[in-house]
Parts: structure tokens; C-alpha cells; sequence
């Protein structure tokens, strides 16, 4: 595994452990049955997924840290997006997360996509492709408002 594989890796679980803490707030916030069943499916793939992406990390001896933390970048909210997901209810709920989950799942692929073309570790260019893959199917059955 090379710094490229690591650096994905990384900056993958500091996004699907964002993106999982707020599919996981549509269970109580969401005004949307729809949603609510969208929210759960994909906070389990992404639960899923980062079992995969810290087994990768723990074979390699590597820490599982979060070199992204407090970042303000491309597929995260930041910290005032967090504060309005995590206070906001009903329909201005289903906004906020369908906007942040689009961005997630844009830069998801994006990110993955850029990895399977690099000189990456075959497991990594495996779980890029699934990542590519999740992301893709999460953002055509994401309910529309």
C-alpha cells in the first residue's frame, strides 16, 4: 500500500463517518418515510464500508486516525452545516441532508474514480470500486424532496 492508498483511505473514513452520523439523525429529524428508509439503508453501507477501510489500515500497522478533522472540504459539511442538520427538523431537514448527501456522493466517486486510475494496491482499487459503485446507487434512489 502507498501514500496515495493511505491518503484515500483516510480522507474516505473521515467522509463516510461524517456522512453516517447524519443519515443517521433522518430517523428522528426526517418528515420524509421515504427518506427515512434511504437515511438507514446507506448509513449501514457506510457502517459497512468502514469496517472494510479500517481492516485495510489495521493490516498495514497503520493508525486509524483522522488527519481531516474540523476541514472544511469538498463531500463534508462543515461545522455550521453540521450545527443546522443536527438542529433543523422535518422538510429543512430533508434539504439539508439531501444537499450534503449529493455532495458526499459526488465527491465519493470522484475521489474513488482517481484512486482506481493510480498505482493503487489492488484491495484499495477493489473497495474504490465498490465505494463507486454504493455511491452511484445511493444518489439514483435518493427520494426526491
Amino acid at each position: 500500500m502507498n501514500a496515495t492508498d493511505v491518503g484515500w483511505i483516510q480522507l474516505t473514513i473521515a467522509m463516510d463517518d461524517q456522512a453516517r452520523h447524519i443519515l443517521e439523525l433522518a430517523a428522528e429529524r426526517s418528515g420524509n418515510r421515504h427518506l427515512k428508509t434511504w437515511a438507514a439503508g446507506t448509513a449501514e453501507r457506510h457502517r459497512e464500508r468502514l469496517a472494510t477501510l479500517r481492516a485495510l489500515l489495521a493490516e498495514e500497522r497503520l493508525p486509524d486516525v483522522n488527519p481531516h478533522e474540523g476541514h472544511d472540504m469538498p463531500g463534508m459539511v462543515n461545522a455550521r452545516e453540521l450545527r443546522a442538520l443536527e438542529t433543523a427538523r422535518g422538510p429543512r431537514f430533508d434539504r439539508l441532508l439531501r444537499s450534503a448527501m449529493l455532495e458526499h456522493l459526488d465527491q465519493s466517486r470522484k475521489l474513488a474514480a482517481a484512486v482506481r486510475k493510480a498505482d493503487a494496491d489492488s484491495d484499495v482499487k477493489r473497495v474504490a470500486l465498490a465505494t463507486d459503485t454504493a455511491a452511484a446507487e445511493a444518489r439514483r434512489t435518493l427520494p426526491s424532496p
